[in-house]
């Protein structure tokens, strides 16, 4: 499961009753429904949303009667439904009596946040079509191109490349540059545009921090990583750096391939460890590369 088919779903009008989106990601999760809030945006007398984790949220008997309530001067109501995974035993009971024969006049979009959702019964499952919110990398691309068509820009294959090396694949980080381009007077976005906009700073630091690297001067090293750490992420700030050693491994006639094959392996470790929420990964891997200098 992909983020493909909850492409394809939403181009269709999402033709079944009731859905099931899961992700650990809960930035995926947010998209979703913002996707689909956008889609229904001037029907908002039929659109509900119900967080299962607020305390104010409704009691489930209430949420099943809206679904089953036509919806007003509209031909389907859609309720949403979030942290579904938070939904307590005896009202996923209640759910299921009402999956068992879900209304026809209603869309229910249920969002998980987790890997693997084993909420319902086998007998009301084949009512309920789950897809995973899941963005392979090799689809992050198409990803970004989809985003900006929806919010009425284009970004050229450079602009993308560009983009994924300065921000990482980080999809939360990515949507929200690609929202800085919303308003963007052109026709198309192109690299000269995104190093502008995206990540000026950050590359200018880059280069000023591996320069403090060959030199070997740890106290400057720190020095500009604390200055610039205030205002820039570590997934950019790595971006940056990747950036920057590519560019020189290109030119550069002084180290070996060796030396940058360390380089990369270095930043793609701190680039895991970042993702996993460890501490003081961009200090830790500008000590191993001092020593690699």
């Amino acid at each position: 499961m992909s983020i493909r088919q909850f492409q394809q779903e939403l181009s269709k009008g999402f033709p079944s009753p009731a859905y099931l989106f899961y992700s650990s990601d809960d930035f995926m999760l947010y998209e979703a429904k913002a996707t689909i809030k956008d889609k229904h945006h001037s029907d908002a007398f039929n659109f509900d949303v119900f967080d299962v984790k607020s305390p104010d949220n409704k009691p489930m008997e209430q949420i099943i009667d809206i679904l089953n309530t036509l919806p007003f001067l509209s031909g389907r109501r859609v309720v949403v439904i979030e942290n579904t995974q938070k939904i307590a035993k005896k009202d996923i009971k209640k759910l299921e009596e009402y999956l068992t024969n879900p209304a026809n006049t209603s869309l229910l979009i249920m969002l998980f946040e987790g890997a693997s959702p084993r909420l319902f019964d086998a007998s009301v499952i084949k009512n309920i079509k789950e897809i995973g919110l899941n963005v392979l990398e090799k689809d992050i691309p198409s990803w970004i191109r989809e985003t900006a068509k929806r919010k009425g820009i284009e970004f050229t294959d450079r602009a993308i490349e560009y983009l994924i090396i300065c921000v990482g694949t980080d999809m939360g980080m990515l949507y929200s540059e690609i929202e800085k381009f919303s308003s963007w007077n052109a026709d198309k976005i192109d690299i000269d545009d995104v190093k502008g906009m995206v990540y000026a700073g950050a590359e200018y630091s880059a280069f000023d921090l591996i320069n403090a690297l060959k030199k070997r001067d740890a106290a400057e090293v720190f020095r500009i990583f604390e200055n610039v750490g205030k205002n820039t992420e570590s997934q950019m700030l790595l971006g940056a750096l990747n950036w920057q050693y590519a560019n020189l491994q290109s030119k550069s006639h002084h180290k070996g391939e060796g030396f940058f094959r360390t380089v990369f392996k270095l930043l793609h470790e701190a680039d895991a460890s970042i993702k996993t929420s460890r501490s003081y990964v961009m200090e830790d891997l500008f000590v191993k590369l001092l020593k690699v200098n």
